[in-house]
This record gives structure tokens, sequence and C-alpha cells, in this order.
């Protein structure tokens, strides 16, 4: 399978998608995972009067026989993916690719997945406000749409925003009307005054009967253990752009301590609302979120 740092050299998230994709499938026939489906039959016989723009003709040249496409409304499944691209998901800055680029190919992956199932899949893109909003369709001509979209964020969003999580939950809660599966694609950086609020916007999402899988995003190398040198240091938050002078020792030990409480609090508080937590490494490949995604899909089904 295509590793990040390989996507991250590729010309646009089309082709990243579908490498990534086929990666995949190829490494799940050959896993010990059984029983997943990624196709399904989604025609119904033509209808006389029906436009012909509708009509799947590569299904007609081998069986000539006429076959039409469900529409979006018809489908199984409705699907939101949620990306947060604020300023701690542009971290590492020194590196070949960032959390967003890596949520940027997972959501790619993920879109192309969904279509390929006859899903409708739309698209949410935030900050500290929403940015971007693509309502959910299954159409095929939708998926360039959205793999568009996803390629203009890498080139056009900077750092420096803030994570606005909480909010953004509570908007996506009041304009679904549809049962949905939600695809959070986060690294779950909140200010410690907005975690409260974050997992009532979770709470509110499950409540409300969509399903949700949040892929935590985030570095395990340096995010986790936070090595720093022993001289003082002068650190510049990637959000606020605030600048502190630390000294490493002890900046260290109430970052570990604040992570580590914060990353439990969340992940009980995702199993106890049966919120699929699926954490994400950034050096790791795409294999096992996607598995995770197949699970969900087919306990929906």
């Amino acid at each position: 399978m295509i590793r990040p740092e390989q996507a991250a050299q590729l010309a646009n998230l089309e082709i990243v998608a579908r490498q990534i994709v086929e990666g995949f499938l190829v490494g799940l026939h050959r896993s010990p995972y059984q029983g997943f489906s990624v196709e399904f039959s989604e025609y119904r016989p033509y209808q006389q009067g029906e436009g012909l723009d509708k009509v799947d003709w590569r299904v007609f040249a081998r069986s000539e026989r006429l076959y039409t496409r469900r529409y979006e409304e018809e489908t199984n499944l409705q699907a939101y993916l949620l990306i947060d691209t604020s300023g701690s998901m542009h971290y590492p800055l020194k590196s070949p690719y960032t959390k967003l680029d890596y949520a940027l190919f997972l959501g790619a992956a993920l879109a192309y997945l969904l279509i390929q199932q006859r899903d409708a899949v739309g698209l949410y893109v935030f900050d500290e406000n929403i940015q971007y909003v693509l309502p959910a369709r299954a159409r095929r001509t939708w998926l360039r749409r959205i793999l568009l979209e996803l390629e203009s964020l890498r080139k056009r969003i900077s750092g420096g925003r803030l994570t606005m999580l909480p909010q953004v939950m509570g908007v996506v809660a009041e304009r679904l009307r549809r049962r949905s599966l939600i695809l959070l694609l986060s690294d779950g950086f909140v200010l410690p005054e907005n975690e409260g609020a974050f997992m009532r916007g979770l709470a509110r999402l499950r409540h409300d009967g969509h399903e949700v899988i949040f892929f935590r995003i985030w570095d395990e190398k340096t995010e986790r253990r936070f090595e720093l040198p022993l001289e003082p240091l002068r650190l510049i938050d990637i959000e606020s752009r605030r600048e502190v002078k630390i000294h490493p020792l002890e900046m260290q030990l109430l970052y570990q301590s604040h992570f580590q409480t914060w990353e439990n609090r969340l992940k009980t508080f995702c199993i106890r609302q049966r919120i699929d937590w699926v954490e994400v490494d950034l050096a790791s490949d795409f294999f096992e979120p996607l598995r995770r995604y197949l699970l969900k899909r087919q306990r929906m089904s």
C-alpha cells in the first residue's frame, strides 16, 4: 500500500485516492479479514422516459441491457467528511507532509470508497469557522468535485487559525436531518476551556442518531513524547501565534501530563458514547483506518 510520504509526492488527490484504495483492496484480499464488501449492486432496469445520462453504459456493454444508477436519495448511506484545517493540523512544520496532508489523503480515499459503494458523501471543512460545505451526493461525478476541493485545500490553506470543534459539531448537528455517518478527521486538540463543549457536541450527534468515526490524527513520535533540548526555549503557538519562554524539563512534564489526561478522557468518552475511536499515527499507512471504516459500514448495513 502507498505510504503517506509517497502520497505527498504524487501530482493530485485523484491519483492519491485511487492508489490508496487499490492498494488497500489488494491488502484486504491478502489479509485474514474476510466478509467485507466494497461493491454493491445498486442498479435498476431502465424505465421508458428516464434520461439516458443515468444509464450505466459499462453495464450495458457487458449485458446488452439498460440499467440506471440509483439516485443519491435512494442510497443506503449518507456520509460526511469533517476535516479540521486549524493551525495544529499544519504540524510538523518542517516535514514532507503534515497532519492536514494525511487527513486530506485519508479523506480522499474514504470518499473514493463511499462513491464506489454507491453511497452519498458530503464535506465540511473547518477551522475556527466552517469554511466550506458540500452536500452529500452519490454520483461518480461528485467524487471529482470533492477531490478537486480537497486538492485546492492543500494549496490555499495556511496555518494559524484556532480549532473550534465544539461549534462545528453543533452546526453539523443542526443541519443534518437524515441519519448519517460522520467521519471526523482531526487531532482533537482544543483549548482546555472548550474540551467539555467538544464532547457535548459529539454526544449530541450520537443522540440525534448519527454514527461517528473519530480518526484522531497525530504524530506519535513527537506529540506524545514532546522531547525538548535542555537549553531554555522560546515557543510559538501554531494557532494563536503567542510566544512563551519555557524551561524544557518543566514544560515537558506539564505537557505530557495534560496530553495524557485529555487523551484518556476523550477516548473514554468516545467508548461510552459508542463513537469509533481510531488512533492514526502520522507515520502509518492507510490500511487500518480504511478497514475500520468498512467495519462500521458493514455494521450499518
